[in-house]
Parts: structure tokens; C-alpha cells; sequence
């Protein structure tokens, strides 16, 4: 959160289990519908393995709002991905859904087997859905089927709410530490001397990014302990800046750690590389390298450039080629975006060695709008929302964005699941103080995010306290 003037109010209905259990039964209609649907979609599947699906269109024509046509999608596709993994692998691939269409990130269309298509309609007095399945190998129509079903103005009202996804099985802060000023970012990687020992804490390295240092902490004993601290000399020019900002970015490739720092203080970015306990300089860009991504079997460092001494980037996206631990600079491509606060690039889930198939981008725009770009780069529409200037992927299956507000002593995190490129808010929640900037990364045996947080009561710059928490989906293992 950053210099933002909140405007408007945003009301927000959270339905609760225990007090509104008596409600809920009024969504049998849909719910009955829903499992029509569903069971008509599985019962085409039944006789076949090795199946990858995904809706692709699904329009509402029926007098039900957005919100609920929506529900409605989100109640299918759960009840679609909870079946057999021998029978069925259903893929969400929906970024929006408003003025009555689904928008879906087409991107990864060549890895589906068949593709759905659901309409909702209006019959009288019921709520009709067809449904239209599509074959990729045999290039056609397979299966065409219409289901409807009574729904009561109370199952309506039910369904008309943004989530009722319940707080305690969401994210939520499972450690917390004290955390020195100007700490620009926070990221952790395997250790390649416990790579073995899953779900110990000492698996883990933990690197701090100051502006003058690279603090790395392993953890022994639940508490962390300084296990290297490289000095960084940035040399001229030097930009005066009213708050230091900067990015670190990790990854292994040919058995070494690769290490870059950018900031909005210098110019150039700097990477190393470290084998055998040895630090190495290998290269300076102009640019702040976010993450290694892989497009089209071929791996580039992505980033941006900040504009000199401000706290935003610049309006080009960078991907620079990587090959064979070298950066190549005359085969660099670029992509126009508006200039923005804050980026991530989300990669496949588990693939983090050099060899992570670029699935979506994720950016906060100056406006503090969300933005989502699909793995060719290419912009799609979403709701249009402001957000905080704060956002984080994790494993190609979360994202993590703070809230937009300048309220100094509360802020907010929104989870948005984003398994193969699509895009859905699942869960928020509060936080004390300000979100300055939010990290992928595990702690234990956990994944997650860590959030460095702000406090200062008071609006009193000298009485400022700093945290370092970590957040995690209790029921992921």
C-alpha cells in the first residue's frame, strides 16, 4: 500500500455456516442444476481416461446477477475438479466474468483433450443451462445436452454473494519476526547441503536484501542464524531517492544459485553467481530481473527497469535470453505495458530450476489497477478493481495482492487462485499495518508468501515497527 486515496465504499456480504445455515438450504434449485450439469459432463466422461478438460465459454442469459451466475460456475468447476484424477483433470481457466460472459485464459488451450461450453438461460419460470462439449481430436461436437430446473427467489438471494469461502480454512499468519528498516526484499531457496531433508527448516536458505548487503540466515532451532552476509558496493551513479526500493531474484540453473539485485537507486542491475561458496559477478543489466521464466522451450530472465529515483517501473517489459548460465542482450525482446508499481511473473507449479513454462503476469499499474497478461503476453480483461501496490506468485497456483488503501494502521491480503494462467479471489484477510511489499517462499515444510509489514500507529515515522510474517493455506500440503 503506497500513497493511495481511497474512493468509494465497497460493501462486501460474507454469508457465516452456523448463523445462516437456514439460508443456504434455500439454494437447492441451483444446486440442483449444478449437479445436473455436472453429472451429465462426468457421465460423458466415465468410459474414458487420461482426460484433460475446460470450460472456455460460459455466458449467462438467464435473469440471474453476475455474482450468481458466477457461484454458479465456481460450485461446477469444484465439483468437476473433485472428481477422479484416472477419469478426469479439470482445468479453471476463467480470469473474469461480468456483462454476463466469462473471460478464460486461452493460452493453454494445446494441453486440453475437449473443450466446454456452458449457456444459462431463462425457461418461464426455471433456470435453464445447456451444454456443449468439444473434441479436439476429432474436431467436433461429441456431446450437446440441456438440463433445467425450478429456482425459488430465496435461491436466487443465496447465490447472489461475492464468497462464502470460510476464514478457517484460508491463508493465514503462522509465524512472525521482528524486521529491521529498509529491507527491500526477502527470499528463500533450497539449500543444496539439506536438499534432502523435506519439510525440516534447515532445507531452507533465507536472504535479506538491504540496500548496502545480502544478509543470508539458515534456520536452526526455530529461530534464524546468520550464516553469510555479502557487502554490495553499487559505485556511481547513485540516485538520491526518497525511499529505497528493490527487487532480489534466485534460481538454480547448472548447479549454481544465480543471484541478481536491482534497485531504484542505480541504473544497473547486478547478477552473481554462487558455486562452491564463491561469489562471482558475471553481469550488470538495465533492468531489475524479477524471475527466469521459460517461453516457447527457451529460458529468459524477466524483469523491468525502474524509473531512476522513483518507486515505480518503467513501461517495458524485459526478457532477456539466457543460455547456458549467459545472458544474451542483442537477442532481448520487449513489451510495451503501462508503467506500474509492482509485477510477477507465474510460472508452472513445481517447476522452479530454470525450466518454469511462463503461465501469466501479474501487475499493479500506477493507477493501482490490476492487470493480468497470459503467457504469450498478451493483455486480458479482467475486472477492473484498484489494489494495493504490493503483489506476489507462488508455485504457479496463488496470488497474493494488498489491499488499496491509506489507512496507516490496517491493510489487507487477498488470495487470488491462479492455476494454469486463470485468475479467481478466494479468500482475504486483515492485517495490522501496512503491506510494503509481499515474497514467495516456504518456511518448514510449508509454501506461502511472506509479507513485510509496517507499523506505525499514530502516523509517527520515528515510532515505525517492521515485521516479517509469513502466510500459508492451512489445508495445503
Amino acid at each position: 500500500m503506497k500513497k493511495i486515496v481511497f474512493s468509494g465504499s465497497i460493501f462486501l456480504l460474507i454469508i457465516s455456516f452456523l448463523g445462516h445455515v437456514d439460508h443456504l438450504c434455500y439454494a437447492r434449485g441451483v444446486d440442483e442444476l449444478t449437479r445436473k450439469v455436472s453429472d451429465g459432463i462426468l457421465g460423458y466422461f466415465a468410459d474414458k481416461t487420461n482426460t484433460r478438460t475446460a470450460i472456455v465459454k460460459f455466458e449467462n442469459f438467464s435473469d440471474l446477477s453476475d455474482q450468481a451466475a458466477q457461484k454458479f460456475y465456481q460450485v461446477l468447476v469444484s465439483s468437476l475438479e473433485s472428481s477422479p484424477p484416472s477419469q478426469l483433470v479439470h482445468i479453471d481457466l476463467m480470469v473474469n466474468f461480468q456483462k454476463k460472459r466469462g473471460e478464460f485464459n486461452l493460452n493453454r488451450i494445446d494441453r486440453l483433450n475437449y473443450l466446454i461450453y456452458i449457456k444459462l438461460i431463462k425457461h418461464r419460470d426455471k433456470l435453464g443451462a445447456g451444454v456443449a462439449i468439444f473434441s479436439r481430436t476429432l474436431d467436433k461436437l461429441v456431446y450437446i445436452q440441456y438440463f433445467e430446473e425450478n429456482v425459488s427467489a430465496g435461491d436466487r438471494e443465496v447465490y447472489d454473494v461475492r464468497d462464502y469461502g470460510f476464514k478457517g480454512t484460508g491463508f493465514s499468519s503462522l509465524m512472525e519476526i521482528d524486521a529491521d528498516k529498509n529491507l527491500l526484499d526477502f527470499k528463500t531457496v533450497i539449500n543444496p547441503d539439506n536438499a534432502g531433508n523435506t519439510g525440516k527448516a534447515e532445507t531452507y536458505r533465507y536472504f535479506f536484501y538491504y540496500p548496502d548487503k545480502i544478509d543470508i540466515f539458515v534456520m536452526e532451532d526455530n529461530s534464524f542464524k546468520k550464516f553469510f552476509t555479502y557487502q554490495l558496493d553499487w559505485g556511481r551513479p547513485y540516485f538520491p531517492v526518497l525511499n529505497k526500493e528493490g527487487r532480489l531474484c534466485l534460481f538454480y540453473h547448472d548447479n549454481g544459485l544465480y543471484i541478481s539485485v536491482g534497485s531504484n537507486f542505480s541504473p544497473l542491475a547486478r547478477i552473481f553467481r554462487l558455486k562452491d561458496n564463491l561469489w562471482k559477478e558475471i553481469a550488470a543489466v538495465d533492468f531489475t530481473p524479477i524471475k527466469l521464466v521459460r517461453i516457447n522451450q527457451n529460458d529468459y530472465l524477466a524483469g523491468a527497469r525502474y524509473d531512476e529515483g522513483k518507486n515505480f517501473f518503467r513501461e517495458t517489459l524485459v526478457l532477456m535470453p539466457f543460455v547456458s548460465g549467459e545472458l544474451d542482450n542483442t537477442n532481448r525482446l520487449e513489451k510495451r505495458v503501462p508503467s506500474f508499481y509492482s509485477i510477477d511473473f507465474s510460472t508452472a507449479r513445481g517447476e522452479e530450476n530454470g525450466e518454469a513454462p511462463l503461465e501469466s503476469i501479474h501487475l499493479i499499474d500506477r493507477d493501482y489497477n490490476y492487470r493480468f497478461l497470459a503467457g504469450d503476453l498478451e493483455e486480458r480483461a479482467v475486472e477492473p478493481v484498484k489494489r494495493g501496490s504490493s503483489l506476489a506468485a507462488f508455485d504457479g497456483s496463488w496470488l497474493a495482492v494488498s489491499d488499496y488503501s491509506t489507512d496507516v494502521d490496517k491493510d489487507k491480503l487477498y488470495f487470488y487462485k491462479i492455476e494454469e494462467g486463470s485468475k479467481r479471489l478466494v479468500y482475504e484477510n486483515p492485517i495490522r499495518g501496512q503491506a510494503v511489499f509481499i515474497s514467495p517462499g516456504a518456511w518448514k515444510d510449508r509454501r506461502g508468501f511472506w509479507v513485510y509489514v509496517k507499523r506505525n500507529e499514530g502516523n509517527r515515522e520515528e515510532y515505525a515497527e517492521y515485521r516479517l510474517q509469513f502466510w500459508s493455506k492451512k489445508n495445503d500440503e
